[in-house]
């Protein structure tokens, strides 16, 4: 008796599971949209962190709820969604490194959507170099800065380090001395004839650089501005350096 039960019990969930395994028909994303966050000054790519960086906020249009989604920037500035539901857009360009706007009712096509972005950067890190050194044993930076408005002050300045592409604010090694970084407080307004100078000793930090092999350098600059939101650190694109 017992065995029939088990049988009656084994058809019924068979059945229970062949239904619930019925193919939906809705249909799959069908558009791409890919480009890039570009400086509106001289088109250049405004450089990010990939981890807690800058992104795009988009919500889709013609629901009763607007949800947002959050499309990822790369670090040189360029991003791609290959999932994307064709359909019109507000696009919101927010807490990052650049002033915000919004971009209303955005028609996404099926297919490839080229989509740039022109930003104002709170910060241009400008005529960067990152050289290594060899007589003092240091990686040495020097660059200079440049407001993307009047009212933008300088919180701090800082050369990171780390073993790949992705260094960052958020990726990078935590480097001994004091050299290599400086605060600005109280915060200041922005000198473009201000040459700035900053350095890692290799030799005070040989635990992270005793291997020998390519190693990435990146200078970052942490802007001061008010009423705009989350800031996010300005970028000169990374420099490879072996050791």
């Amino acid at each position: 008796m017992k065995k029939i039960y088990y049988l009656l019990f084994l058809f019924v969930y068979l059945i229970i599971v062949v239904c619930s395994c019925k193919k939906d028909d809705f249909p799959g994303p069908n558009a791409q949209v890919f480009g890039a966050i570009k400086d509106s000054l001289n088109a250049s790519l405004v450089e990010q962190d990939v981890q807690t960086g800058s992104q795009i906020e988009v919500q889709e249009l013609g629901f009763p709820t607007l949800v947002s989604q959050f499309w990822v920037i790369e670090n040189d500035g360029e991003y791609r969604n290959n999932l994307v539901f064709s359909n019109n857009y507000d696009i919101y360009m927010r807490n990052g490194n650049f002033f915000p706007y919004t971009l209303k009712s955005v028609t996404i096509k099926p297919g490839d959507n080229n989509i740039d972005f022109s930003v104002v950067p709170y910060v241009r890190v400008k005529n960067c170099s990152i050289t290594y050194d060899q007589t003092n044993n240091k990686i040495v930076a020097t660059f200079s800065l440049e407001a993307g408005k009047p009212t933008v002050k300088i919180k701090s300045i800082t050369l990171y380090a780390f073993s790949d592409i992705y260094v960052g604010a958020f990726i990078k090694f935590t480097t001994a001395g004091a050299n290599f970084s400086q605060t600005f407080s109280p915060t200041v307004l922005i000198n473009p004839a201000t040459n700035y100078t900053l350095s890692i000793d290799l030799a005070a930090n040989s635990t992270l650089f005793g291997i020998h092999r390519d190693y990435f350098f990146r200078v970052g600059a942490m802007a001061d501005v008010t009423g705009v939101g989350t800031i996010r650190t300005n970028y000169a694109p990374y420099v490879k350096i072996p050791l």
